[in-house]
């Protein structure tokens, strides 16, 4: 999934995390504690045109608010990420790996009364991978008997597909091959299951509130803010502590941070200013599955060809991108290394003659005959124009070459590059990846061919050959071709990794129980309930009469 903002990923990320270790928490101001519980949770996401599709939605702020309105077979759980059992109240897999059956809770429900059904999945589950619908995580089912074929418009008969309705509550499932993190993937809000009268919709916003089947439910929806409530008809609503969440969408860091010192934002997870706040030890920092990285339209010529993409990427100064003093976690991988995955290789330095030998090769020497190379960044990036305009200096030393950096704003900007890509309206374009579940294919996968999320429209036989070779595999041996099959891809410099993510939130985890970091920066809302309000050394708690105040 997208991160819709990544503010903390440069230089003034080295400031936040120097600034929460090196002012003193006794510095700031702590407000009262509340005397009763809070009916409501208040958060604060960057603005965006919100999805509720599903199907359809990329970035990591619509995952999290999912947690609230949408439960699949599977959920995660908080702290580890390990999947729990959710919508299946239990689950049988046969000996070969390859059929699960699946068992609905008999009080499952959508949030208008109706039960929900195994047939809610598998018609959702054949929505997402009809080909007219393009959903953007298709290839997630491939793991299914008959998905691929089915979606990429091979075979059109439904019935292929290995997801079955063995009764209302009863749902079997036949996979391709053994995969072990099925269950793992199956906590994907692509995996939800979607209400009847959703199944055809297009313009999801406008049929607010329609029926969910997750903890909550949807009270309203502006462009500023979505109010969610609890949902009565939910299984387990007993466990669901907090009545109501009121999302707030809004860029305005400054705002936002003021609301949050008040005590009328209770959490702040993208819109902040964290030299203004007055509880700094609010700050939660912690290491993420993800990575910035910058990538080639692969689709159009001449970045399709392999030498020219690796000469340009031998050209740049890879020291000064991806300085220590720009980034906490710099990369050269696509996929952040972790134990029994650490082989894949990426481009890690300037070669200028085997650069302009490749160029050479390809019939391009010293640049000429090379169009006009449009970078995409977004504005208000500092350190995306950074990189940019390095990047610049770098390869307009060619005699042949020119570049031109297009600065894009932040909100509009992923839309602009998936427009821009179908007009070959650009060269080069920056993006920042979160995986969706603990697993390198979460990244990998989406570079295959036929993949819904290949942005950058890479096409390479070999790389796919490896992908389905690793399928076949397990343990070692399957992240061993996985690893292969992103050096491929870092190789061919269609895809250049600059940082490993980290995820920056505001919030009193002692005021706010069941809020754990961990490497998807997924909170699910279900775990949410209000604590005891931290209090710093030098603030006294006072009671106050009301009588005291006329």
């Amino acid at each position: 999934m997208h991160q819709r903002a990544a503010k903390f990923s440069a230089s003034p990320a080295l400031v936040c995390i120097l600034a929460i270790f090196a002012l003193s928490l006794a510095a700031a101001p702590c407000a009262f504690a509340a005397s009763d519980e809070p009916e409501e949770l208040a958060v604060a996401f960057n603005a965006l045109d919100l999805q509720f599709d599903p199907h359809h939605s990329i970035y990591s702020a619509e995952a999290q608010i999912f947690t609230g309105i949408y439960e699949g077979l599977f959920s995660y759980d908080p702290s580890s990420l390990d999947p729990v059992k959710a919508a299946c109240a239990t689950y049988k897999r046969t000996a070969d790996g390859k059929t699960y059956t699946f068992y609905i809770r008999e009080s499952a429900a959508w949030s208008d009364g109706t039960p929900l059904r195994a047939g809610d999945f598998r018609d959702a589950w054949l929505r997402a991978l009809k080909p007219a619908e393009k959903a953007d995580y298709a290839a997630f089912f491939d793991v299914i008997e008959g998905a691929r074929d089915y979606r990429l418009g091979k075979n059109s008969d439904p019935e292929s597909v290995g997801v079955s309705v063995i009764s209302d509550k009863v749902l079997q499932v036949k996979l391709v091959q053994p995969t072990p993190y099925f269950t793992r993937l199956l906590c994907h809000h692509s995996f939800s299951p979607i209400h009847p009268s959703m199944l055809s919709a297009r313009d999801w916003g406008k049929a607010v509130p329609f029926p969910v089947n997750g903890p909550y439910r949807i009270a309203s929806y502006t462009s500023g803010e979505l109010v969610l409530e609890r949902n009565e008809r939910y299984w387990d609503a007993s466990s669901v502590r907090i009545p109501r969440l009121r999302l707030v969408l809004s860029d305005d860091d400054a705002e936002m941070t003021r609301l949050y010192d008040n005590g009328e934002l209770h959490w702040l997870a993208g819109p902040m200013d964290p030299d203004a706040l007055l509880n700094r030890a609010a700050i939660q920092v912690a290491p993420m599955f993800g990575t910035s990285y910058w990538f080639f339209d692969c689709s159009t010529q001449p970045w399709n060809l392999r030498e020219v993409r690796r000469a340009l990427a031998l050209l740049l100064p890879w020291k000064e991108i991806r300085s220590k003093d720009a980034y906490l976690i710099t990369a050269e991988t696509l996929v952040l290394p972790f134990a029994g995955y650490d082989k894949a290789k990426g481009i890690k330095d300037t070669d200028e003659a085997e650069a302009r030998r490749l160029l050479a090769e390809a019939g391009f020497p010293d640049g000429k005959g090379l169009p006009l190379v449009r970078i995409l960044a977004p504005k208000g990036g500092q350190d995306a124009v950074r990189v940019s305009r390095l990047m610049e200096a770098a390869w307009e030393r060619l005699p042949g070459l020119s570049v031109d950096v297009v600065e894009v704003p932040a909100s509009a900007y992923f839309s602009t590059v998936r427009a821009g890509l179908a007009k070959g309206g650009y060269a080069l374009a920056l993006t920042t990846w979160i995986g969706d579940f603990a697993d390198p294919l979460a990244f990998l996968g989406m570079w295959n061919a036929d993949s819904n999320l290949n942005d950058a429209r890479f096409s390479d036989p070999e790389y796919d050959g490896l992908l389905a070779e690793a399928a076949k595999k397990d343990g070692a041996e399957r992240l061993s071709l996985l690893a292969a099959a992103e050096t491929r891809l870092l190789e061919g410099a269609a895809a250049l990794p600059v940082h490993h993510s980290i995820a920056v939130n505001v919030i009193d985890i002692d005021f706010i129980e069941g809020w754990f970091s961990n490497a998807l920066d997924i909170h699910p809302f279900k775990y949410l309930g209000f604590g005891e309000r931290r209090i710093r050394p030098n603030v006294a708690r006072a009671e106050i009469s009301p009588s005291r105040l006329e």
